[in-house]
C-alpha cells in the first residue's frame, strides 16, 4: 500500500515540474545547510573527545585574585606539592612547551610539540599506537633522550614502517630514540608532532615560574567542587610554606571548556539555530504552497472520497507527495553537505577548529534522515489534513473556486507572518554580526602590516648555549637579511602581533614612588624585541629612547614599556628612569622607553606590554620580521638563502605575511558574520516570495468579487491599495514578532560583538524598515494584477 502510494506521489509530482523542482531545490539547500553546520558542532561539541572518561578531567590550572588572574599556567614545584598533598586525583600530569628541529633525515624541518611528564598518557586514558610511552625516569636529568611522534609524521617522514619505533633521530642537535607512535589524542590536545619528557630538576626551578599546563583526573565519587574545595586547602598550605606563592590559588577547570572556547561553542550554536530557522522557514513556504495545490485538487479529492476513499487514506496519500519532496530533497541536500565538508576542511584557517578536520559520520546521516523526514511531515501535515477535511458537497459543485483556501486564509497568513518573524531575527542577527565585523577590521592595531614577511628560527642549544652566543647568531641574521635586495629592514620579536610566537605574562611592580599602593604588582604581557623592531613594526616610540646593541648582558638590563603599562604604574608622570621590579626572578629594570599600545593576541583585546633586548635574552623560537619594498613573499627565497650559509641545519618554519596573521585572527568573527548574513539574505527571499503567494492566490481566488467591485465603481487605486494593504497587514505583523523575539534573544550574541551593543536601536530600526520594503515590493506585483482585473471577464467565469 505504501509503496504504491510513493509511486501515484512520483506521478502526481511530476506533473507540476515547476512546483516540484522548486520546493526540491528549496529542501536541499536547506537540510544540506543544516547537515554543514550540524557536522560542524557534531566534531567539536557532540563527538566524544578521544581520552577515557574525560567528564572525569579537569585543567588544575593556577590564579591570583589579587592581579585579577582567574587562570593562569602552572609552577613545577606547585605541581610536585599538588602531587605530593592533594587526595582528589587519581594522577596529575603535566604538560611544557616545545620546539624540535628535526635533522638528518631530508631537509631540516621545524615541528610544533611539547614535553609531556610520564603520568600523561596514564592519566588520559590514551595508548601509544606503536611502541610505548615515556615511564618514570625517562623525565629525569641526564636520562637518555627518547621520544614520540605523531602518527602523521611517522607516515610523512617514516614512510609509516614499523622500524620507525627504535629509529635514532637528531632533535635541537641532541640525538634521541623514537619509542612510540603517540595517539591520535595527543596532538588533539597539544597541536604537535614529537613530544619528549619533561625534565624537571627541582634544584634549578623556580616556585613563581608559571610554565606548565597541569591536569588531573578526579577520584571515583568526587565532585569537582569537593575537589576545589581540598585544593583550596593544598594551595593555603603550599602558601604558607613558601610565602613567595601566598597570593596563588587553585582554579579548577572544566576540561571541554579548555578545548573549545565558549566564544566558539556560542558561534555554533546561534548558527545552528540560525540555519535551523532557515529550514523552518523553507517549511513554512513550501506548507503554502501545497495549501494552494491542495486548493487546486479540490475537486480531484472529493471525487475520489466520494467513490469510497477513506480520509486515512487520503491523508496517507498526500503526505506521501510530502515525504517524496522532501525526501528527494534530503538526499540531493546530503550530497551538497559532503561536497561542502570536502571543500571546507581544506579552506578554513588553520586552528579556527580545535579538531583536525570535519567529518559527515553516522550521527549526522542519522540527523540528515530525521531532519528529512520530519520537515517531509511539518510542512505536508497542516496541507493534507485541510484538503481532507474540506466539504465534499462544496468540492464536487466547485470548478476553479477553491473550498479550502478561501474559508481558512488564517492558516496560510500564519506561516507567511512565521516566516517573516524569522527572517527578522536572523537579518538582525546578521545586522550587529556585520557591524561588529566592520568595526572589529577597522581598529587601531598600533601597527602596520603592509609589507612584512615573518618566519620563525629555532637555533638548538646545543650549538648556541648562551645569551651570547644566540645573540651574536641573531644579529649576523638580521644583518644578512637586512642586505637583501628589496629589504628596507629586517627585525625580530619572541612573538609578533598576531602571530604564533611565545606570549608570556608575570606580575611586575614598581620600584619606588608609584600610584599603585607599596607591594602591589599588575600582570603584563612581556615579550623580547631587537633595536629596530619598534620602527619597522609602525609601533610609535612615544618617549625615550629604542633598544641598541650595547643594551646587551654586560650593561644595565633596560625594558621598554606600553603606554596603558606606564600609566598604570606612574600615571601622567614621565617614567623614563623609574625601576620595575619582577618579583618571580627577583629581578629590577630600568625603564628606557614608552612605546603605543598594540593588539598582540587578537583584534578585540588589548594587554598593557613590556619588552626585554634581545641583546640580553632570547627565546626558544624568536620571529623574525623582513620589511620589503614590494611584495613579501619575492623576498623568501634569498632569505632562505641567507639562514642557510649562517646555519644550514636551520630551517625556516611558519613563514607567512603579518597581513595573513591579522586577516585569519578575524577568522572565526569574518565566518561568523558572513554564514549569518546567507542564512539571513535567503530567509528573506524565501519569506518574500511567502508574501508574494499568498498574495497571487488570494486575488486568483478572489478574481470574481474583485470583478464585482470595480464594476460596482471602485476605483483601480482602490484595489490595489485594499489588496497590498491586505499583504503589508500580515507582514507587519510578523515583522513586528520578529523583532520582539530578536530584542528578546539578542544577549545571546553579546560574546560575538564588538564595539556595539546587542540591542543596538539602529539596527532594529533598519532592519524593520528594510523588511518592510521586501514586503511591499512582493506585495506590489499581485496588487497590481487585482487593479487591472477586466469586470465583465471575471464575471463571466462563473
Amino acid at each position: 500500500m505504501l509503496l504504491a502510494d510513493l509511486r501515484y506521489a512520483v506521478r502526481i509530482l511530476r506533473r507540476s515540474p515547476v512546483f516540484t523542482a522548486a520546493a526540491v531545490l528549496t529542501m536541499a539547500l536547506t537540510i544540506g545547510a543544516n547537515a554543514v553546520i550540524f557536522s560542524v558542532v557534531n566534531a567539536v561539541l557532540i563527538r566524544p573527545l578521544p581520552f577515557a572518561s574525560p567528564a572525569s578531567l579537569v585543567q588544575v590550572a593556577e590564579k591570583n585574585d589579587s592581579l585579577n588572574i582567574t587562570q593562569f599556567a602552572a609552577s613545577v614545584l606547585n605541581y610536585l606539592s599538588w602531587k605530593e598533598q592533594n587526595h582528589c586525583f587519581e594522577g596529575l600530569g603535566a604538560i611544557g612547551a616545545g620546539t624540535y628541529t628535526l635533522t638528518g633525515r631530508g631537509d631540516p624541518e621545524q615541528f610544533n610539540g611539547a614535553t609531556i611528564s610520564p603520568s600523561l598518557l596514564p592519566l588520559l586514558g590514551i595508548q601509544p599506537v606503536l611502541g610505548r610511552g615515556f615511564r618514570e625516569g625517562d623525565d629525569h636529568p641526564g636520562a637518555s633522550g627518547v621520544a614520540l611522534i605523531s602518527e602523521a609524521l611517522w607516515r610523512r617522514r617514516f614512510a609509516g614502517e614499523r622500524s620507525a619505533v627504535g629509529a635514532h633521530i637528531t632533535l635541537n642537535g641532541l640525538d634521541y630514540t623514537v619509542i612510540g607512535i603517540a595517539p591520535p589524542g595527543l596532538p588533539f590536545l597539544t597541536n604537535g608532532d614529537i613530544w619528549t619528557p619533561l625534565i624537571i630538576d627541582p634544584g634549578r626551578e623556580i616556585r613563581l615560574n608559571h610554565v606548565i599546563i597541569v591536569y588531573g583526573r578526579l577520584r571515583p565519587g568526587v565532585t569537582r567542587q569537593q575537589a576545589q574545595t581540598e585544593m583550596d586547602i593544598v594551595s593555603a598550605r603550599v602558601g604558607a610554606q613558601f610565602p613567595e606563592v601566598k597570593d596563588w590559588g587553585i582554579q579548577l577547570v572544566d576540561f571541554a571548556a579548555t578545548i573549545v572556547p565558549d566564544s566558539l561553542r556560542n558561534a555554533l550554536l546561534v548558527l545552528l539555530a540560525a540555519v535551523g530557522s532557515v529550514l523552518l522557514i523553507a517549511c513554512a513556504n513550501i506548507a503554502n504552497l501545497l495549501l494552494s495545490r491542495a486548493a487546486s485538487r479540490q475537486r480531484e479529492i472529493a471525487i475520489r472520497t466520494a467513490l469510497g476513499a477513506s480520509q486515512n487514506r487520503m491523508l496517507r496519500q498526500l503526505l506521501s507527495e510530502s515525504l517524496v519532496l522532501s525526501l528527494v530533497g534530503g538526499a540531493a541536500g546530503l550530497l551538497a553537505a559532503l561536497w561542502s565538508v570536502r571543500i571546507a576542511n581544506g579552506s578554513l584557517p588553520q586552528g579556527l577548529l580545535p579538531v583536525p578536520e570535519v567529518t559527515i559520520d553516522s550521527l549526522v546521516l542519522f540527523f540528515a534522515f530525521g531532519v528529512t523526514v520530519a520537515t517531509g511531515l511539518l510542512f505536508g501535515l497542516a496541507p493534507a489534513w485541510h484538503a481532507v477535511c474540506a466539504d465534499l458537497n462544496t468540492g464536487l459543485k466547485s470548478g476553479n473556486r477553491s473550498a479550502i483556501g478561501g474559508q481558512r486564509p488564517i492558516v496560510r497568513n500564519g506561516l507567511v507572518a512565521a516566516e517573516l518573524a524569522l527572517a527578522t531575527m536572523l537579518l538582525v542577527g546578521a545586522g550587529l554580526l556585520m557591524q561588529s565585523l566592520s568595526r572589529l577590521e577597522k581598529v587601531h592595531l598600533g601597527f602596520r602590516p603592509a609589507g612584512i614577511l615573518s618566519f620563525q628560527l629555532a637555533p638548538p642549544a646545543v650549538k648556541y648555549p648562551d645569551s651570547v652566543k644566540r645573540w651574536a647568531f641573531f644579529r649576523d641574521v638580521l644583518q644578512s637579511l637586512s642586505a637583501i635586495p628589496g629589504v628596507t629592514g629586517a627585525a625580530m620579536s619572541s612573538g609578533i602581533p598576531m602571530g604564533q610566537g611565545s606570549y608570556n605574562r608575570s606580575p611586575f611592580m614598581p620600584t619606588g614612588s608609584s600610584i599603585l599602593p607599596a607591594g602591589t604588582a599588575v600582570p603584563l604581557d612581556w615579550r623580547v624585541a631587537s633595536p629596530g623592531y619598534f620602527q619597522l613594526m609602525g609601533i610609535p616610540l612615544l618617549a625615550g629612547r629604542d633598544f641598541t646593541e650595547q643594551d646587551g648582558p654586560k650593561a644595565t638590563d633596560v625594558i621598554v614599556l606600553s603606554r596603558a603599562a606606564a600609566r598604570q604604574f606612574w600615571g601622567d608622570e614621565n617614567p623614563i628612569g623609574k625601576m620595575v621590579h619582577r618579583p618571580t626572578v627577583n629581578a629590577s629594570y630600568t625603564v628606557i622607553g614608552v612605546v603605543g599600545e598594540v593588539r598582540h593576541t587578537s583584534l578585540n583585546q588589548e594587554f598593557p606590554c613590556l619588552y626585554f633586548s634581545a641583546a640580553t635574552r632570547t627565546a626558544p623560537l624568536m620571529d623574525m620580521v623582513i620589511r620589503t619594498r614590494g611584495r613579501p613573499e619575492s623576498v623568501l627565497s634569498a632569505a632562505r638563502s641567507r639562514i642557510h650559509d649562517l646555519d644550514p641545519e636551520l630551517p625556516l618554519s611558519n613563514v607567512r605575511t603579518l597581513e595573513d596573521y591579522v586577516y585569519n585572527n578575524a577568522a572565526q568573527p569574518r565566518l561568523n558574520a558572513a554564514l549569518l548574513a546567507v542564512f539571513a539574505g535567503v530567509a528573506v527571499l524565501i519569506a518574500a516570495i511567502g508574501v508574494y503567494s499568498i498574495l497571487a492566490y488570494s486575488v486568483n481566488q478572489r478574481t470574481r468579487e474583485i470583478g464585482l467591485r470595480i464594476a460596482l465603481g471602485a476605483q483601480p487605486s482602490g484595489v490595489l491599495r485594499w489588496i497590498a494593504a491586505q499583504g503589508m497587514l500580515v507582514a507587519a505583523a510578523g515583522i513586528g514578532v520578529g523583532l520582539v523575539g530578536a530584542y528578546v534573544l539578542s544577549r545571546v550574541l553579546a560574546t560575538l560583538l564588538f564595539e556595539i551593543q546587542p540591542r543596538d536601536s539602529l539596527t532594529f530600526t533598519a532592519v524593520g524598515g528594510l523588511l518592510l520594503l521586501v514586503a511591499l515590493t512582493a506585495c506590489l506585483a499581485p496588487a497590481r494584477r487585482a487593479s487591472r482585473v477586466d469586470p465583465i471577464v471575471a464575471l463571466r467565469e462563473e
